[in-house]
């Protein structure tokens, strides 16, 4: 039979790796600020995703750097000034 406090550090190493998982996903979560379009006369107009990939899709003047998620839904990230 094992000891009761060889099955106790188990848990309460994963209770306390679990705890500080969360207040950091809390702090982040707090903190986060999406980035911000610009409040200029190009991007005021736009208003849908494609306006934005005209000018930040692949091969274009203003292309979105290697850093930059693949996701063409602009502003499910970035949020208007």
């Amino acid at each position: 039979m094992t000891e009761r406090g060889a099955v106790k550090a188990p848990v309460v190493g994963f209770v306390l790796a679990a705890g500080l998982l969360s207040a950091l996903l809390v702090v982040y979560t707090l903190t986060h600020r999406r980035p911000l379009i610009p409040k200029d006369a190009d991007h005021f107009a736009s208003g849908e995703e494609y306006q934005c990939l005209r000018c930040h899709g692949p091969g274009m003047k203003n292309a979105r750097n290697r850093n930059h998620p693949l996701n063409d839904r602009c502003f499910s990230c970035h949020e208007r000034a």
